[in-house]
């Protein structure tokens, strides 16, 4: 299940974020999704969020962000299965 949250941020902020996301996760469509999904995880376990921590982990990945989605749900479905 997921759910939207909305949030209005300063131009400068967003456009930074932007692309310190882009960089770590590559342009790919999920891309801002998994870069917040990541901080926000980041900051609920260790109380701050650390780029360091991301740093190159998509890059060498060929698959596009739909590919590695499915390749994911399907480990665990498979995992779930037997």
């Amino acid at each position: 299940m997921t759910e939207i949250i909305k949030i209005e941020l300063d131009e400068e902020l967003a456009r930074r974020f932007r692309k310190k996301a882009y960089e770590q996760f590559g342009y790919r469509k999920g891309s801002m999704k998994m870069a917040i999904e990541f901080i926000i995880r980041d900051y609920i376990d260790d109380g701050i969020a650390n780029w360091n921590n991301i740093r190159g982990i998509l890059k060498e990945r060929k698959e596009s962000s739909v590919e590695l989605q499915h390749n994911v749900w399907s480990g665990i479905i498979d995992k779930t299965v037997r």
